[in-house]
């Protein structure tokens, strides 16, 4: 997330069109995204401003807000021209719903959760210019719901299920009652359309054929080379994609004839190149960039294909890699699957799972993370928390010492 770079395109009206409503690629655990929510159950939530357009309790609780925002009301909401954006410290304590926010390589604006009670309902209305066409797109993600949510757009009712992503064009008619039992809770996300948000969109349904544009060439060269392996790879590896763009690991697509240590991936000049052609397992990105991770900065910048075999190195990468599915919310399986480490693949999830967190103490020792008492006397999460994502150059002891 928090690219800056507006998305530079045709005029809005020369977009091609999507259709009002798309689930995105992108998916997330259901399980921790409700424990994230059962943590803030007891927080107060603000009633929704506009009680003209309601009927029973719609209410919500800010993630990330308006930079300066006081008021309740001011903190929920998102105020047509606003730009300047904060995360507020609730965030950090939720570690599923922050990894959903950094899984988007797109500026983030306002985030929250919105609570619609059973029995509420809300009335049809429109979002004026928040919608694809205009640049600003509304993210819906499920984090509890029922059957009888009825949620209409465009006079089309979309069933949206826990952990997954859609658009909704908001500037399109839309309403929505909970007919259930239940409360309904989403986790609703605006953001600014760029380049890799409009891929994600394209790639979520094709626009009608006679709305081509002078971008869509490049939405499609940049979706066609990724593998189609299956739908949970498809899934995972736009995430995990954003997530190295994010912490500064380069990843550049090349065509890798030759035979490799991991299928379709080479370790070059501190970066990823990767073979979409023939990368075989998406989460052996994280095992690689755990590699260029750990390093010092100078050793990391002149780091080719050969990585060294020093046992430290390889059980720090996997550590670092533990640390990363975890934020990203991915099943362990993703990175540690059955045909990678010398068969001890589930060997390694039961024992990182039973909480016996193996190089550990070289995290800690190189700055990247803290043990539970180390991080206690920080005032920070600890393992699989991580204090940074990159090795620093002079961060050896500093989880210890501080």
């Amino acid at each position: 997330m928090r690219d800056p770079t507006p998305f530079q395109d045709a005029p809005a009206r020369k977009r091609p069109p999507l259709p009002p409503a798309l689930r995105l690629g992108l998916q997330f655990a259901p399980e921790g995204l409700a424990r994230d929510l059962a943590s803030l159950q007891a927080r107060p939530w603000t009633p929704h401003f506009n009680t003209d357009l309601y009927h029973g309790d719609w209410s919500g609780l800010a993630l990330r807000a308006p930079a300066g925002a006081r008021h309740a009301v001011e903190v929920l909401h998102n105020a047509p021209g606003l730009t300047d954006f904060a995360d507020l410290p609730v965030l950090a304590r939720c570690p599923h719903f922050k990894a959903v926010v950094d899984a988007l390589a797109c500026e983030v604006r306002a985030v929250r959760l919105l609570r619609l009670a059973p029995g509420a309902r809300i009335a049809e209305h429109r979002d004026h210019d928040l919608g694809h066409a205009f640049g600003e797109v509304r993210l819906h993600l499920p984090i509890v719901t029922n059957a009888a949510v009825d949620f209409r757009v465009a006079g089309a009712r979309v069933v949206m299920r826990p952990g997954e992503l859609w658009y909704i064009d908001a500037s399109e008619p839309h309403a929505v009652r909970n007919d259930g039992a239940a409360a309904r809770v989403h986790l609703v996300v605006d953001c600014h359309l760029n380049d890799w948000l409009e891929v994600q969109l394209q790639a979520a349904g094709p626009a009608p054929a006679a709305a081509e544009s002078a971008h869509a060439p490049a939405v499609a060269e940049a979706m066609a080379g990724w593998p189609r392996v299956s739908r949970e790879a498809d899934d995972m590896t736009p995430r995990i994609l954003a997530f190295l763009h994010r912490i500064g690991v380069p990843v550049s697509t090349a065509d890798l004839p030759g035979k490799s240590f991991l299928p379709g991936i080479e370790i070059e000049a501190g970066g990823l190149r990767v073979d979409p052609s023939r990368l075989r397992y998406p989460g052996d990105l994280l095992h690689e960039a755990g590699h260029l991770a750990v390093l010092p900065p100078d050793q990391r910048c002149q780091q080719g294909a050969e990585v060294s075999n020093d046992p430290a190195q390889e059980m720090m990468a996997i550590a670092w890699s533990w640390a990363a599915l975890t934020h990203l919310a991915l099943s362990p399986e993703v990175v540690f699957h059955a045909d990678g480490y010398k068969g001890d693949a589930q060997w390694l999830i039961d024992t990182y799972s039973s909480g016996t967190f193996i190089a550990l103490p070289m995290l800690q020792w190189i700055g990247l993370s803290a043990d539970p008492s180390h991080a206690e006397a920080l005032g920070i999460a600890p393992y699989p928390h991580m204090i940074r994502w990159l090795r620093e150059e002079d961060a050896t002891h500093d989880a210890i010492d501080h």
